[in-house]
């Protein structure tokens, strides 16, 4: 996962070392809208990132919606905060929420 837009970040790109999946169900293929769970490499971190547009094949442009660590939500993790706009991979997509879902 790479930042596009983190406070505090000047020129630099920010990656955050994502935990790969496999995609196991071609169903689950995320779309515009959806909410999408990336883990850290270590698996202690988690963003949930709703996905606003599509940057590629494969490759999707979100924003943070949360962040957790155990049962600990957060505000920053890894360098990114809360509302800030990544890059998100197919293969580092943990879990599809999909938008047209009411919870």
């Amino acid at each position: 996962m790479q930042a596009r837009f983190a406070r505090g970040i000047a020129q630099t790109p920010l990656t955050v070392a994502a935990r790969e999946f496999p995609t196991a169900d071609p169903a689950a293929v995320p779309e515009v809208g959806d909410l999408v769970t990336v883990h850290s490499q270590d698996l202690e971190t988690e963003f949930s990132v709703r996905l606003n547009a599509v940057a590629g094949p494969d490759l999707w442009y979100g924003v943070i919606y949360a962040i957790s660590r155990g049962a600990e939500m957060l505000v920053v993790a890894e360098g990114l905060e809360l509302d800030d706009v990544v890059s998100v991979r197919r293969q580092e997509i943990a879990a599809v929420i999909k938008s047209d879902h009411h919870h």
